[in-house]
Formats: C-alpha cells, structure tokens, sequence
C-alpha cells in the first residue's frame, strides 16, 4: 500500500512540475507514469512505452536509465507481455545505432520468450530481424544468418522487410566470401524493391548489382544500373551512395577511354568531398585517383594518390579492427555478466529450495512426533485392555481345561482297548504285505531316476526359466565359443546352479564319471585348468 502511495505521489509530483515549469522527466517518473497509466486504464505496456521519447527526459543518461528501470520493475516483468516490451525497446536503440545497448534488451527477449524459435506471435517476424541486423554487427555470421532466416520464413513478416533482411544475407555471404550466394541474395532484395517501387532501396541495391556486373566486365549493365543509384542518391541527397557510385562510374569511363567524361566526373568527386570527413570515402576517392592519372600518364600524381590510398586504408583498417575489439571485448563481457546472473540465480533458487526443504522436513519431523506419541499413549491403552483380556481369558481357559481331564479321564478306559486291538491289526498286516512293498518302493526309485533333462521339451523348460533367471547366458557361449557342445553348455547351467557332482549326474541321467569327462572338456575349451576357476568363471557370466 505504501508503494502504491509513493508511486502516485512521485507520478502527481512529476505531472505538476511539467505542466507548471515545463521540466523533464527522471528515469523513476518515467517508470511511475507508465505503471499507473497500466493500472488504470488497463493499457498494455508494449503501447505506452510508443509514447514515450528520449527528448522526454533530462539527458540521454536519464532515458536509458528508464529503459533499464522499465524492464527491471517485478509488476512489468510478471506480464506475459514483458519479452515483446524488450524486444520494443531493443529495437528503439538498434534504429538509433545503437547495437551494443539493443542487444542486452533483446537478449532478454531472447531468453524470456516461450518457443522464440517457432513462436507465431506477430512481432517476432521483426525481432528475429532485428536480432540478426545486431549479430551482423557483431559479425557473428552464422547467429546473424540463423536468426534473419527464421525471420524471412515467419507469416508475420513485411513485404518491405524482406528488403532488409536478402541485403543482410547478401552481405554476410560476401563477407564469408561466397560471392555467388551473395549476388543471389541481393538479386532477390533487387526484385522485391523493385516490386514494392522503393526507389531508395532500389536504388542502392542497383548500385551493388552494378559493381557486381562491372567486376564480370558487363560494362553495359554496370552502367545502367550504377547511373540509376546515383541519380537516386543525387536526389535523396545521400552523399555517400553519391560518392560511391561516382567513383563506379569514373571506372566504367577509364576503362571505356572516356578521358573527357571522366575528367567531369572527377571535378565533381572533388567537389563532393570538401566536406567530407569520412577516411572511408576518402579512400575510394584517392582509389579512383590512382587509376586516373595513371591513364592520364600523370604517374607522379598518381604515386601520391596511392600513398594516400595507402594511409586512409591503414586508418579504416585500423577503425574496423579497433570496432571488432570493441564488440568482441562488449559480448565476452555482457555473456559474463549473464552468466553470473544465472548463477546467482541458480544459487538463489537453490537456497530457497533447500530453506523449504528444512521446513518442510521440521514439519514431519513434528508431525511424526506427534503421531508417534499419540500411538504410544493408544498402544498403553490397548495393552491394559489387552492384558485384562488374557487375564480373563486364562481363567476362562482353566476351567475349560479341567472339564476337558475329567471327561478325558471317564474315556480313557475304553479308549486303550481299542487302541491294543488296531494295533494288532496293523502287525499282521505289515508281515503280509513286506515283499511287495519293498517291490513298490524300488519300482519307485527307479521312476524317479530315470526322469531327466534329456527330453527336448525339458530342457526348452530348464532353458526359458534359467534365462529368465541369468538373461544373455547361452547367446554368451554361442557368441564367444561357438565350439563348445550343447551338452557342455547344460553342464554349465547347472554349474551355475550351484549343483553338486551328484546332483548333476541325476539330473542329466548319466554317471558322475562321464560329468568328470564332460567338465575336462568344458575347461579345456576355455582354457581353464581348475574346477574352482570353471566354477568363478561361471557364476561371473
């Protein structure tokens, strides 16, 4: 309740002092207006954020502070809208340049949103863009790549996106040098420009096709096309497209022999540049100027445009490789800190665990206690109960038990007359009938010896138990000693069995001499030499 005060007295505080003095807005203002303005009309935070400008605060400082402040506050996290909210305000810094800043908001997104990679929601067409544009800078190709074709696959994505993202994929492919892919890509981006009627992008891509063309020397077509991106950029005052194309053209002139026009051309190259401060275009300019006095013959001017050439390449070398270094030093340094992050949140998430693992451990612990106390108290209850019982029930028990005697003893006279009269009768009958019992018992005995294992069906029997018991034992022996007989491989079994030699013998119908024999065998052809190692070997399949 209180931070609800604080926030609306912060929000009236700062309304009051634009309305009366025109004054900007601080990070936590900017915070406090877009929670109430949420809280009281219900308005998504993805559309009051588009409200919101840098001009609308103090400094640059202040508006990236609020940015951060923005995706930091619990109540905005919480919302399902929250990765669309990063991806809005990461694409907010990109479209100002500003990559390294877009990036942090974007991996958020990245990390925050459900299924990001097959996800159909709306603003994931442009966040995978977006992403990719970003990756590009950082030239991690394969990440820019992956992300701009998910992009480019996505329903949700523009016809005029499509623009940007086959002239990034053109780009990446001639950075990875694979010149054929790139001029694939950037026909397509030609094609859809030219289907949209988007002169600006027409025009550029023009320009690239038409270098593209004079490196195949199809001057005709390299003309053509560099003279449309000039012109277009003449028109939009892009100086730089301007320049580029010039220097093209300048070129297709000298190699034409074309001396006249290219002396023009060069007048206004020169013009161009005066104030010019990019080394880049400085570059190309002293390029073209190398290849121009040498036709002309001027070769002392153009050994001091080389030299030139020379030291504004060096600087352009050097600025890219200081700007890699930077990106370079920027991810390894943002992936530590998130991995930090995830750590300490990880180390968090533990602890909490393991504080609800102690209570909830306590609280059985209690209950338990209280359980076992209450059952010892009903178990005292019930063993008094219970003794009482047994008391009663020997009493009982005695009584009976004499009743039973007197009864047993008013019987027992007649009872051992009986009993001396069947004894007699149970004599004579065993005199008569000694021989042929003992016959009956031999018939017996032999009926037992003769049943065995030998019989296919028991041992199909023996053979389905004792694999249930000991899986993999016969596939062992057919695999690793396909020589060993079926007979030996039964005399195993009932090694394994813990079965004696005797036992043995019976139960596979022959003598113990011939289990002798048939262990010799079995140990020979496993190369074991003693009984007591053929018994480990055994017992270790």
């Amino acid at each position: 309740m209180k931070q609800i005060c604080y926030t609306l007295i912060s929000l009236f505080s700062c309304v009051l002092a634009s309305n009366a003095f025109g004054a900007k807005l601080r990070a936590d203002q900017g915070v406090a207006k877009i929670i109430t303005q949420h809280d009281s009309k219900g308005t998504s935070y993805v559309k009051l954020f588009e409200e919101f400008h840098g001009s609308d605060f103090s400094d640059n400082a202040e508006w990236n502070r609020f940015l951060k402040r923005l995706c930091k506050t619990d109540k905005v996290a919480e919302t399902d809208e929250y990765p669309e909210l990063c991806f809005e305000i990461g694409k907010r810094l990109g479209a100002g340049q500003k990559r390294r800043e877009a990036y942090y908001f974007l991996y958020i997104t990245l990390r925050e949103e459900k299924d990001v990679y097959t996800s159909k929601k709306p603003y994931l067409a442009l966040f995978h863009e977006t992403l990719g544009q970003v990756y590009y800078f950082f030239r991690r190709f394969d990440l820019s790549e992956k992300h701009l074709k998910i992009s480019l696959h996505h329903p949700s994505i523009s016809e005029k996106d499509k623009i940007t993202v086959y002239n990034t994929l053109s780009l990446i492919y001639r950075d990875k040098a694979d010149n054929k892919t790139s001029e694939f890509y950037l026909q397509k981006a030609y094609n859809q420009a030219v289907k949209l009627k988007n002169e600006a992008w027409t025009g550029i891509l023009s320009g690239n096709l038409g270098y593209i063309a004079l490196t195949k020397k199809d001057h005709k077509n390299a003309r053509k096309l560099i003279e449309f991106d000039y012109q277009v950029s003449t028109k939009s005052h892009q100086t730089d497209s301007q320049i580029n194309a010039l220097a093209l053209l300048i070129e297709l002139d000298l190699m034409e022999n074309k001396l006249a026009q290219s002396s023009l051309k060069m007048k206004v190259f020169d013009s161009l540049m005066q104030n010019e401060t990019n080394p880049q275009l400085w570059g190309a300019l002293y390029r073209t100027k190398i290849t121009y006095y040498e036709k002309l013959g001027q070769y002392e001017k153009a050994l001091e445009s080389f030299r030139k050439f020379i030291s504004y390449k060096k600087i352009n070398e050097e600025k890219r490789q200081f700007l890699n270094i930077q990106n370079a030093e920027f991810q390894i340094e943002f992936e530590r800190k998130q991995g930090e992050n995830t750590i300490y949140k990880e180390k968090k998430k533990t602890d909490d665990l393991i504080i609800l693992g102690l209570f909830v451990i306590c609280l059985i612990l209690g209950l338990t206690s209280f359980i076992i106390i209450k059952q010892i108290q009903r178990k005292r209850k019930q063993d008094k109960e219970l003794l009482t019982l047994r008391a009663q029930k020997m009493e009982d028990e005695l009584h009976a038990t004499e009743r039973e005697m007197r009864a047993l003893l008013s019987t027992m006279f007649d009872k051992n007359k009986v009993i001396f009269e069947l004894q007699e009768q149970v004599e004579s009958f065993e005199k008569n009938q000694h021989s042929r019992t003992d016959s009956e018992k031999e018939t017996m005995l032999n009926d037992l010896q003769s049943f065995s294992l030998l019989t296919e069906n028991d041992w199909i029997e023996f053979k389905r138990l004792f694999e249930k018991l000991n899986p993999g034992f016969f596939d062992f022996f057919h695999e690793k000693f396909p020589e060993i007989t079926a007979a030996e491989i039964r005399l195993a079994a009932l090694i394994k069995l813990n079965l004696s030699n005797l036992e043995m013998a019976r139960t596979l119908a022959i003598s113990p001499d011939s289990v002798r024999k048939t262990n010799l065998r079995l140990r020979k052809k496993l190369n074991i030499e003693s009984l007591d190692d053929l018994t480990r070997f055994v017992k270790g399949i």
